[in-house]
Formats: structure tokens, C-alpha cells, sequence
């Protein structure tokens, strides 16, 4: 189910991030500096630097998840497949391949993708006040020793 991606996949990735991650901005009361992917210059300049793979269910895109270097910049799943295991199997697909110690940043408020990265083994190592289209909010890094 877990596939490298390829060109054809982009509007279905840019779709599962257009259905979640307007989930983790409202945790942190930040909804409105939503953009969608395919108009976020920055990030589709990072997706482009990213190793990504995608979750493929019965040729449907359900998630997809990447990393530059040890960073994992990416992990996204479309809302109906939240708590179905499909993020899980996407991290540790990350970090079987990450050389070195992986790490992330998250909205301290996302509490569910906090607690995944947790109960896979990374640490809050850092807390900081930061900005997300112009609103302020907090992140943390998270690392995992290997």
C-alpha cells in the first residue's frame, strides 16, 4: 500500500493536504491562515526536495507522508482514514529510511499527531514561538534517537 510517489499523484496530494490540514491549524485556533498546497509557493518548493511516498488503497490516495535529509516535513493523512493506522505505517516507513536521527516540527496543539510521534518514540526537544500565514502559534520539534 506504500508506494514511492510519481507526477500523476500530485492533485491527489495536494487534495489529501487540502482535507487535513486545515484539522491541524484549527487545533491551534490558526484555521484561517489555511493555504491550499497547489498555491503555496514555499511548500510545493520543499515537497519538491522531499523523498516522498504516498498510501494507495485500492488506487485511491489516502495519505502520503516525506523527508529531506533527517528532517520529515511531511505527513498527511486525509481525514476519513485518521486513527487507522495509515499515518503510522507511513512514519515508520520514514524513519526505517532516514539516516541519522530523525526530527519534525508540529503545532504544539495538534495533541492527536503529537501523540503519535510519542507513542513512535520521539521527544519534544525544543518549544518556539513562530507564525503560520502570518498568525501566531507555538511549534515543537520532535527527534528520535536510532
Amino acid at each position: 500500500m506504500i508506494r514511492e510517489y510519481k507526477e500523476c499523484d500530485w492533485k491527489e496530494v495536494c487534495r489529501v493536504f487540502d482535507l487535513s490540514k486545515p484539522h491541524e491549524l484549527a487545533s491551534g485556533c490558526i484555521g484561517a491562515s489555511f493555504v491550499p498546497l497547489a498555491h503555496d509557493e514555499a511548500r510545493r518548493v520543499q515537497f519538491s526536495k522531499s523523498a516522498i511516498f504516498v498510501w494507495d488503497e485500492d488506487e485511491t490516495l489516502r495519505g502520503f507522508a516525506g523527508y529531506d535529509g533527517a528532517l520529515i516535513g511531511w505527513l498527511f493523512v486525509e481525514p476519513s482514514g485518521f486513527r487507522n493506522g495509515i499515518g503510522r505505517a507511513l512514519l515508520r516507513h520514514l524513519v526505517a529510511r532516514i539516516e541519522g536521527e530523525p526530527w519534525l516540527w508540529a503545532l504544539k496543539t495538534n495533541h492527536a499527531a503529537i501523540g503519535l510521534y510519542e507513542s513512535e518514540g520521539f521527544k519534544i526537544v525544543e518549544e518556539r514561538a513562530t507564525q503560520n500565514g502570518g498568525m501566531p502559534c507555538v511549534a515543537v520539534k520532535l527527534t528520535r534517537a536510532k
